[in-house]
This record gives structure tokens, C-alpha cells and sequence, in this order.
């Protein structure tokens, strides 16, 4: 299925009401999510997930930031009534945003991008070092980084989305939240999982023996399926 945001065309598969949307990580697409979605199925729960923009089968010609997808996001869910949000990674940016939104009864999140980093050197060196040297660590990072160097015509996209911080929008969460980490991650290390847990309010965390991609673990889709039917793991 498509539909239209902003000239672009944008691919989603649905099956039956959806009551969770999946929001794919950078390089992903609407098929990242097949495990948790074949288990949603099972328990009779419908879903939605989108190629966001850029990827897959939607359209590539795009030069958003972090906010233009999430009104992108917005606009697909529009007509669903309340859902809960499913995101990873550049997903999970998109979730920290639209988190406050009355139509997001609940999101899920795993190894969600957007928290400024931690640096020890803070403590050591001057505050004009220190911006240097973050600017620095930044960059490398950035230009070095895989998905850098494979975004081809979404570099320029890539940049703003992984220089823009949402540790205010994390505060603003008002929907339930369920943060579920794999603890080996290094891309998103587990110390940003505590710390979205402390600056979202009622938010539950779940460590799960994975890496960045550990919402491929079946207990991913076993704590997303009682977190969505309202199980066990809410308090």
C-alpha cells in the first residue's frame, strides 16, 4: 500500500487493525520487524510498518530532518485511532518525538538513537577542549561510520538526523514505554537505555543478552506482545 506525504510516495504493509506501527532503523526497511510482526499476527494483533523515506519501496528524492519523519509518521497513523509505536534506532527518534502525541497510547523502544553521548573527558579538560574534541569524536564517527559511507544521495539526510539530540523530547514522553536493550550493544550502548528509563517517566526496562539488533531475539516479541495486550511486564 501507498500513500503521499510531501510529493512523496511512502510504502507501508498492514495487516488487520493496526494497533502497532514499526519504525525500521536506518538502512532498514518495512521488513526488519517480520519476527515481532509474525508473533503480533498469532496473537490476533494488527500492525503497520512503513519503508520511511529513503528506503525500501518509498520514495528516495528526500531532504528532511528527524522531524520531517516524524510528521511524515504522523500522517500515516492520522486515521488509526491510538497505537503503539515500535521503534529502533533512527526508528526510536522518531518514537521519542511523537511520544507526547494523544494518538500514541504506548511506544517500544530498542537501541534508540538520539541521546547526546557520554564523555569522561568532561571532567579533565576545559570547556572550550572539550566542545572541540566532541565536535572531533563527532565527526569521526560519522563520516567513518558505515551508514556514512553506504547513504549515498541521504548523506545530507543522515547528518542532520544524527546531529540532532532529543533528550528534551525524551522528558516529554507521556506515553507508556517499554525499553527493551540488548546489553552487548555498541552502537547504542546500554548506558542510553538507563538513561532514557530515568528521563522517561513510568518507563520500564528490559535488558536482553543481544546486540544493536536485539529485537530479533523471540523475547523481544514476547515483551512487545504482553506490553501491547497489557501483560505481566506492565506494572
Amino acid at each position: 500500500m501507498y500513500f503521499f506525504y510531501k510529493g512523496v510516495r511512502v510504502f507501508y504493509k498492514r495487516a488487520g487493525e493496526p494497533k502497532a506501527v514499526f519504525l525500521h532503523g536506518w538502512g532498514g526497511d518495512s521488513q526488519s520487524f517480520s519476527g515481532a510482526e509474525n508473533y503480533l499476527n498469532s496473537l490476533g494483533v494488527g500492525y503497520v510498518a512503513p519503508d520511511l523515506p529513503g528506503f525500501g519501496k518509498s520514495g528516495y528524492d528526500v531532504e528532511w530532518d528527524i522531524f520531517d519523519y516524524a510528521d511524515c509518521v504522523s500522517a500515516l497513523i492520522k486515521q488509526m485511532g491510538t497505537v503503539t509505536l515500535v521503534g529502533h534506532s533512527f526508528g526510536g527518534r522518531i518514537a521519542l518525538i511523537l511520544g507526547n502525541q494523544k494518538s500514541i497510547e504506548k511506544i517500544v523502544l530498542t537501541g534508540c538513537a538520539g541521546l547526546k553521548p557520554r564523555f569522561s573527558l568532561s571532567k579533565v579538560v576545559s570547556e572550550t577542549k572539550y566542545k572541540l574534541y566532541k565536535k572531533l569524536k563527532r565527526d569521526l564517527s560519522r563520516f567513518g561510520s558505515y551508514d556514512y559511507r553506504n547513504a549515498g544521495k541521504l548523506k545530507p539526510v543522515l547528518v542532520r538526523v544524527v546531529n540532532e539530540y532529543l533528550d528534551k523530547q525524551a522528558k516529554s514522553v507521556t506515553a507508556k514505554t517499554l525499553i527493551v536493550w540488548g546489553k552487548k550493544d555498541e552502537v547504542t550502548p546500554y548506558y542510553m537505555a538507563k538513561s532514557l528509563a530515568r528521563k522517561i517517566k513510568g518507563s520500564i526496562l528490559k535488558p536482553l543478552d543481544g546486540d544493536h539488533f536485539a529485537y530479533l531475539s523471540p523475547k523481544f516479541s514476547f515483551y512487545l506482545g504482553e506490553f501491547i495486550k497489557g501483560g505481566t511486564i506492565c506494572p
